[in-house]
Order: structure tokens, then C-alpha cells, then sequence
């Protein structure tokens, strides 16, 4: 029975204050107040999602230990959950967007022409030339396969800004959303609730609180707001994730790579220190060992970058044959000579060599 209910029975205002203090007293019962449905749901994602907004908190010792055995179960599934979610969105908003960034960069060709100077073509020729594509003359500096050469520079700016829009976007439309619902959110609440609530801020001071009900009665408003605060997390975790590649560019800038050989390597699930990369990649070529003990890993990583920006053209040097690839050679039927038809001979020169 509600308040307008025992109002329509002409209740005297006094009678209204003793029914809404015994409803009071039935909720507060030793001091503590007993949660609803959906306080509880709130609470649980305020928990896992580490938003934490503090408008409804356990007052009890078990629930306290309670809450903090959630969170250490909760807390790290729910990021999981979240950084895959946001890597799938991440796929979907590029695939949506190609066509029209593709288009950006088509007009923006056509607009302002590039004029490359010849040290530029060069480097574009030899990029090329790497990476098994046909050369093409120096001259041609409108050619497609260039021009998208030097577009993969762009493609985490890019990315960058179309996640900005899209954020944009998706807690305005949020926002209207709402708003519309939410009895205690005007548009701007609205945009400030999404705002703390997708960056994790949480302050508390504005929470969903509407209980009406769609589809039937059935799913209540307030459960598409917390689904529509899971994908916002997402997004928002793309968002840091770019963040803190741009961040760690600008605070690598200028400085000289130090310490790249315990720099380590991720391969899935499993890493490996760089050193050790290039020691067993050494040995699989058979590389000598003194070569890879006198190996300078932050000169080889420089030159390795400078490569693949088209400062250099090939880390690779001509050397004179050595003697193990001088017998390799030799058994493998790449070298030939006039009377080489013994072979027996040949395997007892190596074993006579090998002696000094």
C-alpha cells in the first residue's frame, strides 16, 4: 500500500508519517537497514567493476568479509571480462570505420598532394624493395601502395580519434537515454553520472534509482544502465589502453634504450627475456658465439628501428665465407668444382682441416 493509496483514503497527514516510520522500522531493524533486490545488484557491479559508488555499504562484520572475498574472486574476472569485451569492440568499431577513415585519407590525398623529396623516394623505394613488392619508379609518388605505406604511420592516430568519437558519442546517447528515465537526472546529471561512472571516478553523489520496469514488466531500467555501464568500461579501457601506448612514447622520447637485453617478450601466454631470443635465434643460424657475446642489443634494436622507418636500408652485411660455410657449401651441392666427384675425398680434407 503507497503513500497515495492511503492519501486517496483520506489519511491525515499525521497518519502518513506513522506509516511511512513503521515501513522505516520494518527496513531498520537493529540499526542496520536491509537491502532491496537491487540495491544488492548495484552494490555486487559497484564491487566488481571497482566503480564503487558508496551509496549502499556493508555495516556488518560477514559483510564485510564477505566483500572482500568478492572482490579478490570478482575483481580480476570482471576485468578480464571487460578487456576482452573491449578488444571485440575494438575490432568492430575498425571494421565499421575503415571505409570512411580509407575515404579520410583518399580526400585528404587529393587535397594536399605530398611532394617527397629524392632521399624520401629512395627510402620509400627501399621499404618496398624489403618487403618483396615490385618497385616502382621515383617519380610515381602518387602510387597507392606508397601512400598506404606511409598511412600505416597513421593508423594509431587514427584509431585514437575515432575511439574519442565514439565515446563521445555513446555517453551523449546514454545520456539522453537516461535522463529520460532516471526521475533524478536532468541531461547534464546525466552526462556527469556517465562520465564518473565509465572512468571508474564513482563519487556516489548520482546513482540510478528508477524502478520502472520494460518489456512487460519484466527487466527494469536500471539493469540497462548497468549494461550500458559494462560496454561504456570497455570502451574506456581501449581508451587507456591508447592512452598509455601515447604517454609511453612521450616518455621514451629522445632518451637512449637502456637494459634491452632483460626486456621482456611476450608470446601469448609465456615470455622470454630478449637476450635470450636472440641467443637461441643465433643458434638456430648457427651464428657464432662470439658474435652474439659481443652483440650490442640497444645498437642492433636502434638500427632495427631505423630500418623499418626507412633510415636504413638492411641490417644485412656481405661477409667473406667462413670456413663452416665454406664445408656447408660443400655438402649441400651449392659449390662446385672440376673434380669434385669424389666426395670421400672432400669429407677427409674437412676431418684434415678440422685437426688445426
Amino acid at each position: 500500500m503507497g503513500l497515495e493509496h492511503l492519501k486517496r483514503y483520506t489519511i491525515s497527514d499525521n497518519g502518513v508519517a506513522e506509516y511511512s516510520a513503521k515501513a522505516k522500522t520494518d527496513t531498520d531493524v537493529g540499526g542496520y537497514t536491509y537491502w532491496s533486490l537491487m540495491d544488492s545488484v548495484l552494490f555486487c557491479f559497484t564491487v566488481i567493476t571497482t566503480i564503487g559508488y558508496g551509496n549502499v555499504a556493508p555495516r556488518t562484520f560477514h559483510g564485510r568479509i564477505f566483500v572482500i572475498a568478492y572482490g579478490l574472486i570478482g575483481v580480476p574476472f570482471t576485468m578480464l571480462a571487460i578487456a576482452n569485451l573491449g578488444k571485440f569492440l575494438a575490432t568492430v568499431l575498425k571494421t565499421w570505420t575503415s571505409p570512411f577513415v580509407k575515404c579520410a585519407r583518399r580526400l585528404r590525398r587529393r587535397l594536399c598532394k605530398p611532394k617527397y623529396t629524392a632521399k624520401e623516394k629512395q627510402r620509400l623505394m627501399e621499404r618496398e624493395s624489403r618487403r618483396s613488392v615490385k618497385p616502382k619508379s621515383a617519380d610515381d609518388d602518387g602510387s597507392s601502395d606508397t601512400d598506404d605505406e606511409l598511412d600505416e604511420d597513421d593508423d594509431s592516430t587514427s584509431d585514437g580519434i575515432v575511439l574519442f568519437i565514439s565515446f563521445v558519442i555513446y555517453i551523449i546517447i546514454g545520456s539522453i537515454a537516461i535522463a529520460a528515465y532516471e526521475p533524478n537526472m536532468d541531461l547534464f546529471e546525466a552526462i556527469y553520472f556517465n562520465f564518473v561512472t565509465l572512468t571508474t571516478i564513482g563519487l556516489g553523489d548520482l546513482v540510478p534509482q528508477s524502478d520502472t520496469y520494460l518489456v512487460s514488466a519484466v527487466i527494469r531500467v536500471d539493469v540497462i544502465t548497468l549494461v550500458y555501464c559494462t560496454v561504456g568500461l570497455a570502451l574506456t579501457t581501449i581508451a587507456i589502453e591508447i592512452a598509455a601506448d601515447t604517454l609511453k612514447k612521450l616518455h621514451y622520447f629522445g632518451r637512449k634504450m637502456e637494459n634491452v637485453a632483460n626486456v621482456q617478450v611476450w608470446f601469448g601466454g609465456k615470455k622470454i627475456s630478449m637476450k635470450a631470443l636472440v641467443k637461441n635465434l643465433g643458434d638456430q643460424f648457427n651464428v657464432p658465439l662470439d658474435e652474439l657475446e659481443t652483440l650490442n642489443l640497444e645498437q642492433f634494436v636502434d638500427n632495427a628501428i631505423k630500418v623499418e622507418e626507412g633510415e636504413l636500408a638492411t641490417l644485412r652485411v656481405d661477409k667473406g665465407w667462413m670456413k663452416s660455410n665454406y664445408w656447408q657449401a660443400i655438402e649441400s651441392g651449392t659449390m662446385h668444382y672440376v673434380d669434385d666427384d669424389d666426395l670421400v675425398t672432400l669429407h677427409s680434407n674437412r676431418n684434415y682441416y678440422s685437426e688445426f
